[in-house]
């Protein structure tokens, strides 16, 4: 049997996220796993009592089936052992096991890769500076990775499609899903023109809010470098960001364009905290021009080529507590230990099972999915969520504390 069918088998008896395939993938043989399950789910002591159940209970028949339905979508399975596999994806902590591709992805082990994230309700200025940005990356030589949503991800696509140049869509959901629907044509021209179309859910996986923060660790592991373009204080590209900083990849943000517009004001804390700001493509390609050096042309580079027009939403204006909030303050009588608050009213269960467990010191995620018995996909969604509510704080390592 195809031995990607193991890789298939092995990636559903965990949950997307999970560091545990791999750890066993790198100390054994992928059928050998397989074939010597049983032993393995005794005797290697990380794996739980749900994870030996899963990989007793789960059939390499039904991994077959899957490969079976890639090959009849002209859907490739990358397992992580295949040299194609992007490598600087391969070294990401809970790294996909196997990645769903569709297109070419050959050019991402030697071309600087610049992912690009923002909000969904775009403005017409963010539109603007997204598409020409991603224009000029592309133009220069470098690679636009983004998430083929609508707003933001949309105008980094059509900016690099624009130039001529390859761009990657990351998907949340099955390759057979037509997510957003409006940009099912997007996709298509992705693919013509040469770029790619990658995942880690095989074929017929509906969309589902909690992949997205399992997904968000792709885009930021795929790329040298987040840019975040235009995102308000809750926006969910803000943890692509943060992820991209635990991974020790670069961040970078373009400036408010108006400081009181909370369409805008999401970047400030990422800048505060030393992300560089982006005035001009050149401060983001100058930092990679000696790495990737005959990859990078930056004579090619135009001035703006891409323009929104239409009318601008009715200004909405940021509230001193947001600029308070993402400042850092020293608390009086640091020594003393601050009273766990009650968890706030309207919380959701998870929400509420996940807030009172926290505590100021940071815990791994993995070690919350042990305590309260979920899958690792359901703890990281329901930490964005507390994340985004500014009730925790993300910490590098995947660690995790009350804000």
């Amino acid at each position: 049997m195809d031995d990607r069918a193991y890789w298939i088998w092995l990636s559903l008896c965990f949950s997307y996220g999970s560091g545990k395939p791999q750890q066993l993938a790198e100390a054994e043989d992928i059928i050998s796993i397989y074939e010597n399950r049983e032993t393995i789910c005794e005797s290697v002591d990380y794996l739980t009592p749900r994870d030996g159940d899963r990989l007793r209970k789960i059939s390499l028949e039904r991994a077959q089936l899957i490969l079976e339905r890639c090959d009849e979508l002209g859907v490739r399975v990358v397992p992580i052992s295949d040299p194609g596999y992007p490598e600087k994806l391969r070294h990401v902590y809970g790294a996909p096991l196997v990645l769903y591709v569709q297109g070419n992805i050959s050019y991402l082990n030697d071309t600087p890769a610049i992912t690009v994230v923002g909000t969904r309700e775009a403005s017409d200025y963010g539109k603007s500076v997204t598409g020409n940005l991603s224009y000029q990356l592309a133009l220069a030589g470098a690679v636009v990775v983004s998430g083929c949503a609508v707003g933001i991800d949309e105008y980094a696509h059509r900016g690099a499609l624009k130039a001529g140049g390859r761009t990657v869509g990351v998907l949340g959901c099955g390759h057979d899903i037509d997510y957003p629907a409006k940009n099912k044509r997007l996709k298509q021209e992705i693919l013509n023109r040469g770029g790619a179309l990658i995942g880690e859910l095989p074929p017929g996986t509906s969309v589902n809010g909690k992949y997205f923060p399992v997904r968000n660790r792709i885009m930021a592991g795929l790329a040298n470098g987040v840019l975040v373009t235009e995102a308000p204080v809750k926006s969910g590209a803000l943890i692509t960001a943060r992820l991209a900083n635990d991974l020790d990849r670069d961040v970078f943000c373009v400036p408010p364009y108006n400081i009181y517009d909370t369409r805008y004001t999401g970047v400030v804390p990422l800048l505060r905290e030393g992300a560089k700001a982006v005035f001009d493509v050149t401060d983001i390609l100058e930092e990679y021009t000696v790495q990737y050096e005959g990859r990078l042309d930056l004579e090619r580079l135009e001035r703006p080529a891409i323009t929104v027009t239409g009318g601008e939403p009715e200004l909405k204006v940021a509230s001193e507590s947001v600029y308070r909030s993402s400042q850092k303050t020293v608390p009086k009588g640091a020594d003393v230990p601050r009273e766990k608050p009650p968890a706030p009213h309207g919380l959701t269960e998870k929400q509420k099972a996940l807030y009172e467990i926290l505590t100021v010191e940071p815990i791994h995620a993995d070690d919350l999915a042990r305590e309260v018995g979920w899958e690792i996909y359901e703890i990281l969604s329901v930490l964005t969520e507390l994340e985004l509510l500014e009730l925790v704080t993300a910490h590098s390592g995947r660690r995790y504390s009350l804000a």
